[in-house]
């Protein structure tokens, strides 16, 4: 990586490179807190590294200077204009210092973007690490809008404030370099245009808390309005089928829409009284000039016009400024959200090694007495328990798993592939007891079909052998003419059947030609030729080739496919054949 590259934060996913530009400017971003009641002890922050901090700021006040300066000489042509006096030199100086200023601006803007947007894809990578690293127990008791939120729609969010905040700083450092030069014109104007900032500063100030306070409630308000719309996009069909229930949770997503409505409603109410502040502050401080200077100035104030000018061109900073206040108060809660969701990710246990690992292939799987609670809610209530679970695998074996719905097999299954760590009992891999989280090289044994399976969009890890047998699985399922020619540019999997999908899903599954194959109930949707062919013919083609089956089935004509069978009922696993 390069110098420019490790000091703008760029390239370094997985965040173990030294601290940068972009992550000094968020950490600034987020101590950064104006308050009445305690600004003085919020503004005492520690200065980011000086290095490229220091430069950046450097540029930005080459900037300022360089607008400063174009005000000067717009002033000083005018008034050789006034005495029919005309300089080609000041004229060309006025290019130069435009084409430094553009330069310039262009220079932070980009400098600026290019490190915090780094900052933020290693906090977005290293934060998506850590809740890879989670078991399937903790991943599951939080919600799937807050780690959508937590992944993707806070950054983006927060990208959209970058620019205006920039921006905001630019027209800062710029508005003390206008209101330097003028107090060189008058001392009486400059300060009015103090009294009048520091009018704007008071409005601020008084507005400040409200407006974060009606931020973070907008916030909460959204999060479940879109936990809701999610909920009827995967329940819309349940809510067709019932009136009573469609109507109570339309009549619950019009109140939280509206909930949403009145925080956004007050937040905007809010942000417009900035701005109209903002705006009669400017034409207050322009009246001052015209109105109250020549009055201070007992008649002896001179250069009205070019007080003026300069008063106009210092409206553009304050409007600046004044945008980015509300910008400020999204980017610290956007910011706030991301910190706390890795906070609750790192409270959840300990990360284990995410990295592949491959054990060629097994001699035993034996687990004795295994028990797991579900934890039913946030407040710690016992759910439903598989108290125990005793099985053994061997290579080339296909195990039946039956029951009914509810009594425990997924969870069982779960179990037994490491993704559920267990409450109690031993899970053994060639006689070696396996640890409470089991290590990735465990569950790199299995290859998956659960019930509740998910289709990427791609084959992801295969190689060229995978791919090779990817074809040949697809071809024996009869489905391949229903997928692009291409599969390493990806498919749609919602344009298949639930059939379809589930037999793309087993396509897969043996494509990464695991040592195990687990399969929760998977000729369930499947045609009764489909079911026989799998049974009949797949199902012994993979015994003979070594692997192992576990299979959720309730196909009673085909038990007698079955090496062994283990019949569960109300969380308790017993063999029957």
């Amino acid at each position: 990586m390069t110098d420019q590259a490790k000091e703008e934060g760029v390239g370094d996913a997985n965040g173990t490179g030294d601290r940068s530009l972009g992550d000094d400017l968020l950490g600034l971003l987020e101590r950064l807190r104006v308050d009445p009641v305690t600004w003085r002890e919020r503004f005492r922050w520690r200065l980011p590294a000086a290095s490229s901090m220091g430069r950046l700021l450097a540029v930005a006040v080459l900037a300022a200077a360089c607008g400063t300066s174009i005000l000067l000489i717009l002033n000083a042509e005018a008034k050789l204009t006034e005495s029919r006096n005309y300089s080609v030199m000041m004229a060309l100086l006025f290019v130069i210092v435009l084409v430094i200023y553009r330069l310039s601006q262009r220079l932070v803007m980009r400098r600026a973007c290019l490190s915090i947007e780094g900052a933020l894809d290693r906090s977005r990578t290293r934060i998506a690490g850590k809740l890879m690293g989670l078991s399937l127990r903790e991943v599951e008791a939080m919600t799937r809008g807050r780690l959508v939120d937590g992944l993707a729609r806070h950054y983006e969010v927060l990208s959209q404030t970058v620019m205006p905040l920039v921006w905001g700083v630019e027209s800062l450092i710029l508005a003390v370099f206008m209101l330097v030069y003028l107090f060189y014109l008058s001392v009486v104007a400059g300060i009015l245009t103090i009294v009048v900032v520091g009018l704007l500063v008071v409005s601020y100030l008084a507005t400040a808390a409200r407006l974060q306070a009606t931020m973070d409630a907008a916030g909460k308000a959204d999060a479940e309005l879109a936990r809701l719309s999610e909920d009827i996009v995967d329940g819309f069909k349940e809510l067709r089928l019932n009136a009573e229930k469609n109507e109570a949770v339309r009549a619950e997503f019009v109140g939280r829409s509206r909930e949403a409505r009145d925080h956004r409603i007050e937040a905007g109410s809010i942000v417009g009284e900035l701005f109209v502040s903002g705006n009669s502050a400017s034409y207050l401080l322009a009246a001052g000039v015209v109105f109250i200077l020549p009055i201070l100035a007992g008649g002896e104030e001179t250069g009205i016009s070019r007080i003026v000018t300069a008063v106009i061109f210092l409206l553009g900073p304050i409007g600046g400024i004044i945008s980015a206040a509300q910008q400020l108060a999204t980017a610290r809660f956007v910011l706030g959200g991301i910190r706390e969701f890795e906070q609750e990710i790192e409270a959840r246990g300990e990360q284990g090694s995410a990295s592949p690992g491959r054990i060629n292939g097994f001699t035993s799987i034996e687990a004795t007495g295994l028990h797991y609670t579900h934890q039913s809610s946030s407040h710690d209530d016992t759910g439903f328990v598989v108290s125990r679970l005793d099985l053994s695998l061997a290579p080339g074996q296909a195990v039946f798993v039956t029951g009914a719905n509810g009594s425990g097999k997924t969870t069982a299954l779960r179990l037994l592939s490491g993704l559920y760590p267990p409450d109690g009992g031993r899970l053994a891999l060639d006689g070696q007891t396996l640890p409470a989280q089991a290590p990735q090289a465990y569950r790199e044994l299995f290859a998956t079909v659960f019930a509740d399976f998910h289709l990427f969009a791609s084959p992801y890890g295969l190689d060229t052998d995978g791919f090779a047998r990817l074809e040949a699985a697809l071809e024996g399922l009869g489905i391949r003419n229903k997928l692009p020619d291409d599969l390493a540019q990806g498919y749609n999997p919602n344009t298949l059947s639930t059939g379809q999908r589930k037999r793309l899903a087993l396509a897969l599954a043996l494509a990464e030609n695991r040592p195990i194959l687990l399969l929760d109930e998977w000729a369930a949707d499947q045609d009764p030729a489909t079911r026989e062919e799998f049974y009949r013919t797949m199902l012994p083609r993979i015994k003979k080739e070594g692997k192992s089956v576990i299979l959720v089935s309730h196909d009673e004509r085909y038990f007698d496919c079955a090496d062994a069978r283990y019949h569960m009922e109300d969380g308790l696993m017993r063999r029957v054949a």
